[in-house]
């Protein structure tokens, strides 16, 4: 059975979000949206095989009761679905409660009712990695080939390309915990700099977001964050832990640590990736005025990761206690930051900061 124009031209729709995001379930969710929408179901479920495959768990859920479903799984080879994605094979159920396939306790759990189902399996090249579950039609007819045709033909587009994002996720999500995990280590050195470089990540991100910056820039500035103290890897611990004010000899050692983390990551792959990365490493100490080192870069020579690095690092050190220094609040940081602005920092991005740093404020107020 042959396609219509209108299923066709949902097929091109989803092919379009598939190739442009990474983001896993961005893509299943427009999946299991446009099945829904082109067989006029009720609800849906798109089930991927856990990471030891023992079990099936919603990636995404759609339909009335789709908040409850997220929480529930299945064991493999349980239920309608569980046995499609073992065995590989699509099906029709006109009546589930005359299946003795059917998992029951679905309905028991979330006072659904299932009527007619419609599941077919994510096969990719080498195994099946999950089922997607289609449930009741609206207008109350049963499912029929025509929409099994539909529903395998926007499955079997996608299988390789969930199966690829779902792999790119989890890789992401390695990366995330290695680098936490290396800069932890560093950190513990020095004991007043514990969770400096995530608390640096947020200021970050929370200025970013206010500069209105690209998804793919807001992942490096990430990343340039979490990294961009690494380079204390290769100072010395009576320096980190140092219990007053630096000597002059101390403080050259530790200006040295910008220069030292670039180097580490000159040595990384791939550059397309490390480079606005290694320009936060390198440059976050640089002052807006040329007074900053290693270089003495100014004004908008200056990349722009590391300028908006400088802002997020310097308020975290002011609104962080030191051995032979006490916090101040943040509307002190603030302030020293706004007098800051043109002398050690980017004017504009002072602006930015402080506006993002009050909406902030007024959202954890509101939360209490």
């Amino acid at each position: 059975m042959g396609l219509k124009t209108g299923e066709i031209n949902k097929l091109l729709k989803v092919s379009r979000v598939l190739n442009s995001t990474l983001d896993l379930e961005a893509v299943i969710s427009e999946v299991l949206f446009q099945v829904l929408e082109a067989v006029g179901a009720e609800a849906g479920t798109l089930w991927l095989l856990s990471e030891d495959g023992e079990l099936l768990e919603p990636a995404v859920a759609l339909g009335p009761k789709a908040d409850v479903i997220r929480d529930l799984k299945l064991r493999r080879g349980e239920g309608i679905s569980g046995k499609v994605a073992e065995s590989g094979d699509p099906l029709l159920v006109e009546d589930v409660t005359k299946d003795e396939r059917w998992a029951r306790r679905f309905d028991q759990s979330t006072g659904f009712l299932t009527k007619t189902m419609m599941v077919v399996p994510l096969v990719t090249t080498e195994r099946c990695i999950g089922s997607l579950q289609i449930i009741n039609k609206v207008n109350g007819e049963l499912f029929n080939e025509g929409d099994l045709t539909f529903a395998r033909a926007l499955i079997n587009q996608c299988a390789m390309i969930i199966e690829n994002r779902r792999e790119y996720t989890h890789q992401n999500q390695f990366l995330e915990t290695m680098l936490k995990n290396i800069i932890s280590a560093i950190e513990s050195r020095d004991e007043y700099s514990v969770g400096h470089s995530q608390r640096v990540g947020r200021y970050s991100l929370m200025l970013a977001e206010e500069m209105g910056m690209q998804e793919r820039d807001i992942k490096l500035l990430k990343r340039a964050s979490y990294l961009h103290d690494i380079g204390k890897i290769g100072i010395h611990e009576s320096v980190l832990a140092a219990a007053g004010p630096l000597d002059p000899a101390a403080a050259e050692a530790l200006k040295k640590h910008p220069t030292i983390g670039a180097k580490i990551l000159s040595q990384m792959e791939p550059k397309v990736v490390i480079r606005q990365i290694w320009a936060g490493v390198m440059y976050h100490h640089e002052n807006y005025d040329g007074s900053g080192y290693p270089t003495g870069l100014s004004g908008d020579d200056i990349p722009e990761v590391a300028r908006i690095l400088s802002i997020a690092n310097s308020f975290d050190r002011l609104t962080t206690d030191r051995l032979f220094r006490k916090r101040t609040t943040e509307e002190g940081a603030l302030a020293e930051i706004e007098k800051g602005a043109g002398v050690l920092y980017d004017p504009v991005l002072v602006d930015l900061f402080i506006k993002a740093a009050m909406k902030q404020r007024h959202i954890d107020t509101a939360k209490l």
